[in-house]
């Protein structure tokens, strides 16, 4: 019993706290596929690590929804009498505050910023997830699409 408790308390705390979307170059939203895009050759000029923030839950919706499941546990599984309520109070701020952390550190991303040196002459910048990497010098595919600029090999 008491492990079926503590498993719903944990996946409480981790669907609350779903990771964000950062807009990956290798993923491509739903309606970006069967639609013509841009495309032109750059050539990288300077590339600098960057974090990505998200507010993907600024309502705190996750930390509640945490808290109300922490302190319905806490107060079935520990103590009896009026010891349920302490207990029960206990483990609902404390899982509100874990769930809070956890959703903070989820919501943050490495990324790069690229500066490209475009054929035209001008020189533009683009930001994305460092899951490509890139080397001033190297000539790359800037791709311009519904859902904005990704730089790509």
């Amino acid at each position: 019993m008491f492990k079926a408790l503590l498993s719903l308390f944990v996946i409480s705390i981790l669907t609350g706290c779903a990771s964000a979307d950062f807009g990956s170059p290798n993923t491509y939203q739903r309606y970006d596929v069967q639609r013509i895009g841009q495309m032109e050759q750059a050539t990288v000029i300077r590339v600098r690590p960057i974090t990505i923030e998200s507010n993907s839950d600024s309502s705190g919706l996750s930390s509640i929804v945490s808290s109300v499941a922490g302190a319905f546990l806490g107060s079935q599984v520990i103590g009896n009498g009026r010891g349920r309520y302490i207990s029960g109070a206990l483990s609902g701020s404390a899982t509100g505050v874990i769930a809070q952390r956890v959703s903070s550190m989820m919501s943050h991303h490495s990324g790069l910023e690229v500066f490209l040196l475009r054929g035209n002459g001008q020189t533009v910048v683009v930001s994305q997830v460092d899951d490509q990497q890139f080397v001033p010098g190297e000539h790359v595919y800037l791709v311009n699409s519904g859902s904005g600029y990704r730089i790509t090999h």
